[in-house]
């Protein structure tokens, strides 16, 4: 069997920091001929015994495992966070799963990484136990952001709040959100502006506000106008968080087809209005800003 070098975590929104740590990963593995390989955790060990399961993912699981394929990794396993693994201590889970289950000859984590019970094993008892079994050990430094830890937390207090700009600096590459569009209530029409109402996957966060982005449907890319919120002027969604898209100079019927939003710049914050005419007002000036924004911009996003 090949020799390989093994890095851990959960790796919600492949972020910068992510993207250094495999690479280093990658290097330690290749300059000895050994396999790279890597475990991640689908659902992070923060979430998995927590009532808070909506909006708590920058990426799926079938997104960020598409993501690291690109990364240039030999092998990429899923390891659901069960309570076993939960239960076991530092010791434990180093010679069960590093060693037992991925027979690793080579370790590679983050400089930050802690694992076991209670978080009990870090970087100091991972060095001691591959030094104790002749393994490779190597921790990688976190990339910093605005005085702060690039991490997973940080991007999804980022996406929370709005900010999809800073996200976007984090992670190298603008923050998206697909689904398939589905059948609402059609009050955009009514208002004049149709929206594609899209059925986002409950755990994928949603960035309030409204936004200048792009709509991908069918391999083209149109500009829109996209709306995360809760429609409080007309309160239609009974509190539920909302993806919907205005797409700018469309007229097709796109029921049922799968398209995804890329957020650009956040316009506003989502607001009440005290009437349906002021919300109208509102949505003619997100539209006319959102056009100056791709007038503006150097690859503006149209029919390709």
């Amino acid at each position: 069997m090949k020799r390989s070098c093994l890095t851990i975590g959960a790796f919600d929104g492949v972020h910068l920091g992510h993207a250094r740590l495999i690479k280093a990963a990658i290097a330690e593995g290749r300059a000895r001929g050994w396999k790279n390989s890597l475990v991640y955790f689908p659902l992070p060990p923060k979430f998995v015994f927590s009532a808070f399961h909506e909006n708590c993912l920058v990426t799926l699981p079938s997104e960020r495992e598409a993501m690291l394929r690109g990364l240039g990794l030999d092998s990429i396993t899923p390891v659901p966070f069960t309570d076993e693994i939960a239960s076991m201590d530092a010791e434990a889970f180093f010679a069960e799963i590093i060693r037992g289950r991925f027979r690793a000859d080579g370790l590679c984590v983050g400089a930050d990484f802690a694992f076991g019970r209670g978080r009990s094993g870090g970087v100091d008892f991972l060095r001691a136990a591959c030094r104790r079994e002749g393994m490779l050990f190597r921790s990688v430094p976190f990339v910093s952001r605005g005085g702060r830890k690039l991490s997973s937390t940080l991007l999804r207090e980022l996406l929370w709040e709005g900010k999809v700009g800073k996200a976007a600096a984090c992670m190298g590459r603008n923050y998206s959100v697909r689904g398939p569009v589905i059948r609402g209530a059609g009050l955009g029409r009514k208002l004049g502006y149709p929206t594609a109402n899209i059925g986002a996957d409950p755990l994928k966060i949603l960035p309030p506000g409204i936004f200048a982005a792009r709509c991908r449907v069918d391999g083209e890319e149109f500009a829109c106008v996209a709306n995360c919120g809760r429609r409080p002027t007309v309160n239609t969604l009974g509190g539920r968080m909302l993806l919907e898209a205005h797409i700018l100079d469309f007229s097709r019927e796109i029921y049922g087809e799968t398209v995804e939003v890329e957020f650009l710049r956040r316009l506003r914050e989502e607001a009440k209005f005290p009437s349906r005419e002021a919300l109208v007002r509102a949505i003619d000036g997100d539209v006319s800003s959102a056009r100056a924004y791709f007038r503006r911009a150097a690859r503006p996003a149209s029919r390709r």
